[in-house]
């Protein structure tokens, strides 16, 4: 007899209301008994409103390159003296910065975020080796079958124009500049477009302390921007093949459609469906196209979230001569679920392993600190997202064929395929 398993939904403690700095800057208290204290400064916008290719990626990924006070060097010495983990990054619709260290150490280290966010200088030598590094990377992804199978499913998907279809090229490169940089900055990375979420033991001396720092900088009255909404292009094909200009001996393979948004009550569904289809290693996809026929080493679906829609996209590799049969057997397990029940078996297995991940976007502060910014530019609250986690248990086998039918016809997806270049070719 199998024993009875009690699944666990993602717990997180009772958030306090948020708290207004003197400035009027938003902050969010994510409280965690630990000495270690994560400080997250989200910023409204990322690559949606950027006015040229990278300008989001390179303002926020140097923004502690230099500053009127301190150097790009002095700034890493001091917080690597300090035990400081610094990371950013800009998504489509947020960019963000964020620090971690020991709570006593913080009385050092917020004076020095500070002195980061507001008087970024973009030192031209930083700049400079990271467009250098930038463009080796994009040379090497452009020889790689699935990166360019990749951005070919975007661009006809979303349609050229789409900020989720903007990939760059060699010119946007080289044509970025430190001005551009500074404009970006001061258009959207400053507290007045900004949300504070501080994890760990927060009280009254760190409440002050962020007041004294963060909350003593100047800004407008702080309010979010809203991200404008972008109208998704419209293809009569539905399939693009390209090939490479180097030898490949794999083919890369890229199928999928646009999928109502988190918001939407067929989401959870949906959500579940996908992992059943390809989303962990028993799923279908895996049993079938690499277990069963050996066509590749991996294969999975996954959701891409973009403002106010999701995207369905299921990624592969395969064989030159495996392509055409890889793409039939992906079309043929989508078949499978609108036509057929999905055993509870199958589905309890899918469930778990889906816990088990959004267990997971809770368990370290950055995760959770991400989470809580992915969810406020999707416009759901916290309460939401764990209530979507108890939904997910309810989901029966009749609900996932029903969002099947409903939204996975295999032809109305977008097709992909890019290849190597063939014997003789250049």
């Amino acid at each position: 007899m199998k024993p009875i398993l009690n699944r666990i939904v993602p717990q997180v403690c009772k958030l306090p209301d948020p708290y207004l700095l003197a400035n009027g800057v938003e902050m969010n208290a994510i409280p965690l008994q630990t000495e270690l204290v994560a400080i997250s400064i989200m910023f409204g916008g990322g690559q949606w409103v950027q006015n040229k290719k990278l300008q989001a990626d390179y303002a926020v990924n140097l923004i502690n390159a230099g500053t009127e006070n301190m150097s790009a060097r002095m700034i890493t010495q001091k917080l690597d003296y300090y035990g400081v983990r610094f990371t950013s990054g800009a998504s489509l619709s947020f960019s963000y910065v964020s620090l971690t260290c020991l709570k006593r150490n913080l009385v050092y280290v917020l004076p020095i975020l500070c002195d980061i966010i507001n008087n970024p200088q973009y030192e031209q030598q930083q700049l400079d080796n990271a467009i250098e590094e930038g463009l080796v990377a994009w040379q090497m992804s452009n020889q790689k079958v699935a990166q360019v199978a990749k951005r070919n499913f975007y661009k006809c998907l979303l349609g050229e124009e789409h900020p989720g279809a903007q990939f760059p090229d060699e010119n946007d490169y080289l044509s970025v500049t430190r001005e551009d940089l500074l404009d970006y900055h001061s258009k959207y990375l400053n507290l007045s477009n900004a949300v504070l979420y501080v994890t760990g033991i927060v009280d009254d001396e760190l409440n002050t302390l962020l007041n004294s720092t963060v909350g003593a900088i100047k800004c407008d009255t702080p309010k979010m921007l809203v991200l404008p909404t972008e109208k998704i292009a419209s293809f009569p094909n539905r399939r693009v093949d390209d090939e490479l200009k180097v030898p490949s001996v794999q083919s890369g393979i890229r199928l999928g459609k646009v999928l109502p948004d988190c918001n939407h009550e067929d989401y959870p569904a949906l959500l579940l469906t996908s992992v059943v289809l390809g989303g962990y290693f028993g799923s279908r996809l895996m049993s079938n196209i690499r277990e069963r026929l050996g066509y590749t080493y991996g294969i999975g679906s996954t959701f891409y979230r973009i403002p106010n829609n999701n995207i369905l996209i299921i990624a592969t590799e395969t064989a030159d001569e495996y392509t055409e049969p890889c793409i039939e057997e992906i079309k043929k397990e989508i078949e499978a679920l609108r036509t057929n029940l999905v055993d509870e078996e199958e589905l309890n297995k899918a469930r778990n392993y889906m816990l088990g991940q959004f267990c997971r976007t809770t368990e370290t502060s950055l995760s959770l600190s991400l989470l809580l910014m992915t969810l406020r530019t999707s416009g759901r609250s916290l309460n939401a997202f764990l209530d979507e986690q108890k939904k997910v248990l309810e989901v029966t086998p009749e609900d996932l064929q029903r969002v099947a039918l409903k939204y996975l016809d295999v032809n109305s997806m977008m097709v992909s395929v890019v290849t190597g270049a063939k014997e003789g070719g250049a």
